[in-house]
């Protein structure tokens, strides 16, 4: 019992003079409480440890440290290894807090997936943090990759995609070149799709699409905002004009009869749907006038060639192989001698009929594409005409 009293008195001495500077003005050394006691068993903490860091290729990314202890001053020192290094070595000042790495993903200093860590110390000893990744949103190429020029004929196709790392991108835009830092985004036609998604698809490409193009790409980042990126890589796509000899046809139609009556108003037009008025008989002339519709719906023309082009669509009244009817356009001015032509926005030519007794009458439609090219006479659309004699109808008074 004596022995462990001396031994309790001892460690008590002790405890008092090794901790007398965290005794909280108090020269009882039977003062000594709960508040000391845990100056004692302190140690060095990190109290926020680095976090993530995502932004685009060529902007500046921080990493920061939040530690606490009670032996001194503090003391920081950041590592960092990259993708092909085989371990952390040190980087960047010391004793900061914060760690600043301007131009990620730029070189080879701060490439996508480079980690970080900081080691804290001071005179009690050393904590080392967690790692913090860096992403660097970036466009890594335009697939086909390492081609940057294309030669293309007229009528084919092409696929352009952008490759990128780090984060999904939120969105896309195409760009193409018009002048010195003149670009502008590319829109959806006929010819264009994707603009503004990841492939830029050109199907039937034309000499207009002939240019150089890139994309404007934009990320999320870490905190909720996002960053845009345009693409230092372009695309060069050369057209060629390819000579169009194909002649223009019609699809889908057959040869037919109509009967006409005399002096019936006959249209020949370019409509989006078919419809028609004709008498279902002769006797039907004696009964009501008629207006007689020759409709050539758009989905009855082939270009017959790549790519397709605007078509001209042409028709004439024929009486034994010679245009024979007058004809007049909607203001009632005389086409006689002229082949009637409609585009794609026509006028309404219309035709008087004449009686013709055994005179063999035609309307003959064919097309002419932007080259010249006509329809042959073999596959013109021909219809073959009844013109039916219209009596006098008397009236009782």
């Amino acid at each position: 019992m004596i022995r462990l009293s001396v031994l309790n008195t001892t460690f008590l001495l002790l405890l008092k003079i090794f901790t007398s500077a965290l005794i909280p003005d108090n020269n009882n050394p039977d003062s000594y409480d709960e508040y000391s006691l845990s100056k004692i068993v302190s140690v060095l903490n990190i109290k926020v440890q680095p976090a993530d860091q995502t932004d685009c290729k060529g902007n500046k990314a921080t990493f920061s440290v939040l530690a606490e202890g009670n032996a001194g001053m503090m003391h920081y020192q950041w590592l960092r290894k990259r993708p092909l290094d085989e371990t952390f070595v040190s980087f960047g000042a010391k004793d900061s807090t914060k760690l600043p790495v301007y131009n990620i993903g730029t070189g080879n200093e701060a490439p996508n997936g480079t980690m970080y860590q900081v080691l804290v110390s001071d005179q009690n000893g050393l904590v080392t943090s967690s790692i913090a990744y860096l992403t660097v949103n970036q466009i890594a190429g335009i697939s086909p990759v390492g081609i940057a020029n294309f030669t293309l004929n007229q009528g084919e196709d092409l696929q352009l995609r952008v490759l990128t790392s780090g984060n999904s991108a939120i969105s896309y835009q195409w760009i193409k070149k018009f002048g010195t830092n003149d670009w502008r985004d590319v829109l959806d036609d006929s010819v264009i799709s994707g603009s503004q998604s990841e492939q830029l698809s050109f199907r039937l490409i034309s000499v207009a699409d002939s240019g150089i193009y890139k994309i404007r790409v934009s990320f999320p980042t870490i905190n909720g905002n996002q960053c845009t990126e345009t693409s230092s890589i372009t695309r060069k796509i050369n057209v060629t004009a390819v000579p169009d000899t194909e002649s223009p046809i019609f699809v889908n139609l057959s040869n037919e009869d109509k009967i006409l009556c005399q002096r019936d108003l006959v249209q020949a037009l370019w409509n989006n749907s078919l419809n028609g008025i004709v008498p279902s008989n002769v006797n039907d002339c004696q009964i009501k006038e008629h207006s007689t519709i020759f409709d050539q719906h758009l989905s009855h023309f082939s270009d017959n060639a790549t790519p397709a082009d605007k078509l001209i669509l042409h028709w004439g009244i024929y009486t034994n192989g010679n245009l024979s009817l007058p004809i007049s356009d909607i203001s009632g001015t005389i086409l006689d001698n002229r082949i009637g032509q409609i585009s794609l926005h026509p006028e309404k030519i219309i035709i008087i009929s004449q009686p013709t007794g055994s005179l063999q009458n035609q309307i003959v439609f064919w097309l002419e594409d932007m080259s010249g090219n006509l329809t042959p006479d073999s596959l013109r659309h021909k219809i073959k005409l009844t013109v039916a004699p219209r009596p006098e109808i008397m009236h009782d008074f």
